[in-house]
Parts: structure tokens; C-alpha cells; sequence
């Protein structure tokens, strides 16, 4: 099973997928789950590719899930590559493991009458259109969806308000700064006191801290002037339990003391938690503790995911998978094939026990 999974997530992790691109990837799962006697259903995601989705039954009990497309290569775009147990390169963990774990349970349960729904999703590392129409159409009691948790279940995620914000200054030459305003230290200074809002400093026990990230930063262009213009994107981590309204109002009161700032939300997720003794998280750590012998460690998923829109939809749903999510887009991306092993080890239990 190792190699197979090599070989596979080489494969997948070797087909360019960037969000809007995943029309090849999604050709490469459809025609390879075909050939071994697995019809697919293709749902339209409207101004993305579609879903695909396999069922094996009229009425699943539960969806295992991951998303087909990853970050812009420019992050990171090397080929893929195998050393030992160790594989290397953009999406071989997030999530292109979790793809081929996916094709390998169909075609472990094909033929089979189980109450399973599997879906590849698309858009996940952009707007999350894919998770939001499967939820809009289909409803699902319970699902684990595949990202990097180092095999814990993942049972709280974090959500975030995401702002797009511009910082005026005035340009003048650059040998007279003193009589124009410099927007790149005005923008350092706005970055500087967000650190005070009281909300970062709230922690949940899964999660550990608020927070916030600095995801642009453009201004200036090294010419003699002083740049008068600086564009920030900023992303703030929500924790469940904090009250989104009031973390907003936060915020933007925040961004109000200056007249030279602009501001505008890019994107907001929902925070979740589920509860310890919610069937799908009781069914998981069981397949886990049969498959391994030992006891599952549940944990929080700091990141959004597809569970996210799946959760709002009434869905229990957990996240779960092989790999370590720090080194996710970034050019250190690597993934264990033991723990991807293991973890086709897990779902298959979980698989089975469903019958």
C-alpha cells in the first residue's frame, strides 16, 4: 500500500491544479476511477470546475472528503519526489494524499453497498465554492474531511475575518520626505497597534491563540519619492466561542482613528467545535485505536476547511488526515508515506465499521 501511495500521490502532486485550474487533475481522477468500474457524478460548482462525487448507497451516512486544487505554484513549484519514506513537493499533503486515499477506498469498496459518499471538491484554497455547493445541495449526518492533522481528530477549527485595507500617504521627492507623509510607515504603524485588541489575546484549548497574519504588504517602488500608497491584506484568526459581531466591531472601530485608512472585508468564516461525544468523532477514534492499537488524540484544526460549510449545513463533521500543516504552501511541503499508510489504514476501518 506504501507504494501504491507513492506512486499515486506522485502522480496527483505532478498535475498542475491551482485553484481555477483543476479541470485536468479532476479528467486524471474521473478517467482513473472509471476504469475500475466507478461511476462518478460531476456537480456544477457555479464559475469554478465541478465537484466529483461517488456514492455507495442512496442515502450515505457519512462523506469523506478533500479538496483537488492547491496554492499558486509560485510558492513553491518543484517536481515531486520520493526520498524513503518522505515525499516532496506542492500538494503532496495538502491535500493530494488525501486525494489518492480517496481513489484507493473506492476502489477498495467497489461493488460494495455501504452507506459512503466520497466527494473531491474543488476551490478550496480560494473561496471554498466547492464545499459550499456540495453543502447547498446535499446533507450529509456526519463526514471527516481529509487535510493535514498529524492523524489527531480534529474536532474545533478556527475561523477568520479577512480585510483588505488601504493606507494613503503623500508623495513628494524623496530628498524633502520630511514634508510628505510616507505610507509604508503609517501601514507599519496602523499593523503595530492591532497588536493591542484584547480579542488576540483569548486562547481556546485546541486551538491555542487569536491572532492575526499579515498575508501583503505592497507599497513603494524604490524610486527617490516617498510612496503614498500601501495595500494590506490582513487576516484575523477567530476562536469558537468568540463572538464574531463584536470582534468586528473591534476591528473596524480599530481602523476608523485614521482618516488615511480604507478598508474593506475580503472574506468571513464561521469558527466551529464539536462535541467528544458526537458519533462521528466516537466512530473515528475507534477505526483509529482498531488500526493502530492505540488511543486517537483529538486536537483542533487552527486553519478553515471545507468542514466549515459542511458544519454550517447541520453536517457533524471532523478533520483528519496524514502530515504537518505548518509546511503546508510552502516550498518545504513533504509528507510521510508511513502516516498516509496509516491513515488508509484508519478510513478503511472507519468504512467497514458503517456496515
Amino acid at each position: 500500500m506504501k507504494e501504491r501511495l507513492r506512486d499515486l500521490i506522485l502522480k496527483l502532486a505532478s498535475i498542475r491544479s491551482e485553484s481555477g485550474r483543476e479541470a485536468e487533475i479532476l479528467a486524471f481522477i474521473e478517467g482513473w476511477l472509471s476504469a475500475r468500474g466507478l461511476p462518478t457524478l460531476r456537480q456544477e460548482v457555479p464559475g469554478c470546475a465541478p465537484n466529483l462525487l461517488v456514492f455507495f448507497s442512496q442515502d450515505p451516512e457519512l462523506l469523506l472528503t478533500t479538496h483537488v486544487d492547491t496554492v499558486p505554484p509560485e510558492l513553491g513549484l518543484y517536481p515531486p519526489r520520493a526520498e524513503g519514506d518522505q515525499l516532496y513537493g506542492l500538494g503532496v499533503c495538502d491535500a493530494k494524499a488525501g486525494v489518492a486515499l480517496l481513489m484507493l477506498l473506492a476502489e477498495e469498496f467497489a461493488g460494495r453497498s455501504l452507506p459512503l459518499a466520497l466527494a473531491f471538491l474543488v476551490d478550496e484554497e480560494n473561496e471554498g465554492r466547492g464545499s459550499a455547493r456540495l453543502a447547498e445541495e446535499y446533507r450529509f449526518p456526519s463526514a471527516v474531511v481529509l487535510e493535514p492533522t498529524h492523524l489527531t481528530v480534529a474536532i474545533a477549527e478556527g475561523g477568520s475575518i479577512e480585510y483588505e485595507v488601504e493606507v494613503r500617504g503623500r508623495a513628494v521627492h524623496g530628498s524633502l520626505a520630511f514634508r510628505g507623509e510616507n505610507a509604508i510607515e503609517r501601514a507599519m504603524e496602523v499593523v503595530s497597534g492591532l497588536k493591542r485588541l484584547p480579542f488576540l489575546y483569548e486562547e481556546h484549548p485546541m486551538l491555542g491563540p487569536s491572532g492575526f497574519n499579515v498575508e501583503k504588504f505592497m507599497g513603494g517602488d524604490g524610486q527617490l519619492r516617498v510612496p503614498d500608497r500601501v495595500e494590506l491584506e490582513i487576516e484575523f484568526r477567530i476562536l469558537p466561542g468568540q463572538n464574531l459581531a463584536t470582534i468586528r466591531q473591534e476591528i473596524e472601530n480599530y481602523f476608523r482613528q485614521f482618516s488615511w485608512v480604507s478598508f474593506r472585508v475580503k472574506d468571513i468564516s464561521e469558527a466551529y467545535s464539536l462535541s467528544r461525544e458526537a458519533r462521528v468523532v466516537k466512530l473515528l477514534s475507534e477505526a483509529f485505536e482498531r488500526a493502530t492499537g492505540r488511543e486517537a488524540v483529538l486536537s483542533g484544526m487552527p486553519s478553515w476547511t471545507d468542514a466549515a460549510h459542511l458544519a454550517a449545513a447541520g453536517t457533524e463533521a471532523v478533520v483528519f488526515g496524514p502530515g504537518d500543516l505548518a509546511l503546508c504552501h510552502t516550498p518545504e511541503e513533504t509528507l510521510s508515506l508511513s502516516e498516509a499508510e496509516t491513515a488508509w489504514r484508519v478510513l478503511k476501518e472507519l468504512a467497514l465499521s458503517l456496515s
